[in-house]
């Protein structure tokens, strides 16, 4: 049954995007206006000075900075530029702030003393989730274990033959590899096998989501975009992430549904939502679990 047109939902671009982590990712923005100074006055007409050929100016090195209210203490690296705001940009990188090159430094510490709070706090996040990520790292040997459809695998190395072989009774993916292989091999044969996998599982899935819609898929294709899950064009070609299955199946169908949508919308507007719907009622469950997975570094 075809659920209720809901009000348009916050404006996406015409793909689904990976959670911002980031991994991988963005981090966090905040703009602030600055306070302009008063034009100096305008002086009585002089002859012209005799002209000089430009002298190209170095650009003023990034300095790195500490502040501290007693309160809330952290390090920060000033850029200048071209701008009319104040703006603090949280990343992996640390905390950058970038100010225009007539705003003075007493004006950046005000900025920062009214923003010290928001600043700690959104920092205390974000090494939160890096240490996360840190400690979902896989490790690639025997017993290294391997995020797959919402379980844990367990790698395991001298298996015989020329494939590898999931034993879904024990979560055991069995790699034919030598028991010493060195890590760069156990990721390679795991990375093919998921690849695979991936394949196999987005045929299966588009074509589930295609026949309800009763659009044509022309092509699947797996990609390794670092700002995408997937993405979908008007002839018909879907192009969907193989880490997709480090998530949840919930996750997965999500996205090959999101990107099945776009072959009748190819846009996100109130009607496109209804039909991801129609496809995926567990849609928003299954966005905010994506938004808040974390991928592991490979």
């Amino acid at each position: 049954m075809p659920q209720p047109v809901r009000p348009p939902e916050p404006r996406m671009n015409d793909k689904t995007e990976p959670s911002k982590q980031l991994s991988l990712f963005d981090g966090v923005d905040l703009a602030i206006p600055a306070l302009q100074p008063s034009p100096p006055p305008t002086p009585f007409p002089q002859a012209p000075a005799p002209r000089q050929a430009p002298q190209a100016e170095a650009p003023e090195p990034p300095a790195t900075r500490r502040y501290d209210d007693g309160k809330h203490r952290f390090d920060y690296v000033l850029r200048r530029a071209s701008r009319r705001s104040i703006g603090i940009r949280i990343d992996d990188q640390g905390i950058v702030v970038s100010a225009p090159r007539w705003v003075g430094q007493g004006q950046v510490q005000a900025m920062l003393a009214d923003k010290a709070a928001w600043v700690m706090r959104q920092h205390g996040l974000r090494e939160q989730r890096r240490q996360a990520q840190q400690a979902a790292r896989i490790d690639w040997r025997e017993g290294g274990r391997l995020p797959y459809l919402g379980r844990t695998l367990t790698l395991r190395l001298g298996a015989s033959g020329r494939d590898p072989r999931l034993l879904s009774e024990t979560g055991e993916l069995h790699l034919p590899l030598p028991a010493d292989c060195d890590a760069r091999r156990v990721r390679d044969s795991a990375q093919a096998w998921m690849q695979r996998e991936a394949m196999a599982l987005f045929a299966q899935r588009t074509d589930h989501f295609a026949r309800q819609l009763g659009v044509t898929v022309k092509a699947i294709k797996l990609t390794s975009a670092a700002t995408r899950w997937g993405s979908a064009t008007a002839c018909g070609t879907l192009r969907l992430h193989w880490r997709l299955l480090h998530f949840s199946p919930a996750i997965v169908d999500y996205v090959v549904a999101h990107e099945v949508a776009h072959l009748r919308e190819m846009n996100h507007s109130p009607r496109f939502w209804q039909t991801v719907g129609e496809l995926f009622p567990e849609w928003r469950d299954a966005r905010s679990e994506l938004r808040h997975s974390l991928l592991p570094p490979w």
